[in-house]
């Protein structure tokens, strides 16, 4: 399947909150595009393929809220290459991870290590992160890069702490929090901080919006973790439980354990099936600890509303609350 047919297929409607940026979005990918072509025709190749997948581009819509909210012009051209840089990064960590995980398939779409090998795919990972980092060398001051490069890091740490936890369920109830902070919290709230800068915004704008940025990635992260459980393959593109039989024991299976007839012999003697994970899937959902993750995600987005109480109101204001809300409550 080309990039075209694909970007026909995975076409997501445009949410209620990208109303205020939408013209912006559509330079930003644009800009993407130009960005992640090369002489190599591989590398093009590759990225045309990742991007034309489709994703709901949640990481550029922050950097272009969080500008506007700031006071500044979510069409400036500085303002644009960051927000595609941004993209770049967490598409790139996207190529590693499935390669990390043997994914076959993300959003319903051949990943491209199924299409490539693993070779290419680890290769079109530092391709595009590679790009991210040009694109930051264009926009004036140093400081954007600080904040990218230690959201970068964050990200590869918390990759390598999950992979060391991986069908350790103690391992998992003692390092969840900084998995899930580093892999998804860090780079949403560098993209928030990112805006504050590039408005100029004072430092109590600049705290708010990173402290916003990271309570809704911990809200999405936790929505994802519970799409293994409970989401629509259909939808999701990925088999209930695929986390689960990787050995990932996430929030729902930790708050199911505290159930009294948790079938431990599931997450005590490493690997478990596709079936056995389904199994488990069942029964956290039967025990109500589905229900609690569903809450404790709603939670931090409320949490990440609250962050936004000293802005005054505006469309890109309303549109960050819808986004937090709707990151909670997610079902693909």
């Amino acid at each position: 399947m080309n990039a075209s047919a694909l970007n026909a297929k995975n076409k997501i409607p445009a949410p209620e909150w990208t109303t205020p940026i939408a013209d912006a979005l559509e330079r930003v990918e644009r800009t993407i595009e130009s960005a992640a072509d090369s002489s190599v025709d591989i590398a093009s190749r590759i990225s045309s393929y990742v991007f034309a997948a489709g994703g709901k581009r949640i990481r550029p819509s922050l950097v272009l809220l969080s500008v506007g909210i700031s006071g500044g012009s979510p069409e400036a051209d500085e303002v644009i290459r960051m927000a595609a840089a941004a993209e770049l990064i967490h598409t790139a960590s996207l190529l590693h991870d499935d390669v990390i995980d043997s994914a076959v398939a993300r959003r319903g779409v051949g990943t491209a290590n199924s299409v490539w090998g693993n070779t290419i795919s680890v290769l079109g990972g530092d391709f595009l992160l590679s790009k991210a980092f040009c694109l930051l060398s264009d926009i004036a001051g140093s400081e954007l890069v600080s904040v990218l490069s230690r959201a970068a890091v964050a990200m590869t740490e918390s990759e390598m702490l999950q992979a060391v936890c991986e069908n350790n369920v103690e391992s998992w109830r003692t390092e969840y929090w900084r998995i899930i902070r580093g892999k998804t919290a860090s780079l949403m709230g560098a993209c928030c901080e990112s805006g504050a800068i590039l408005s100029r915004a004072n430092a109590e704008a600049r705290a708010a919006l990173r402290a916003y940025g990271e309570n809704l990635g911990v809200a999405f992260q936790i929505a994802d973790d519970l799409l293994d459980i409970t989401g629509d393959p259909a939808r999701t593109g990925k088999q209930i439980g695929s986390d689960l039989a990787n050995g990932k024991f996430t929030l729902p299976v930790l708050l199911a354990t505290k159930h009294e007839h948790f079938p431990k012999e599931l997450v005590n003697g490493g690997r478990i099936s596709l079936e056995q994970a389904r199994e488990l899937a069942e029964f956290i959902i039967e025990s109500g600890a589905a229900a609690e993750t569903r809450q404790i995600a709603k939670t931090f987005a409320s949490q990440a509303c609250e962050a936004l109480e000293a802005f005054a109101p505006s469309p890109f204001k309303h549109s960050l609350q819808l986004l937090a809300l709707s990151a909670a409550a997610r079902d693909f």
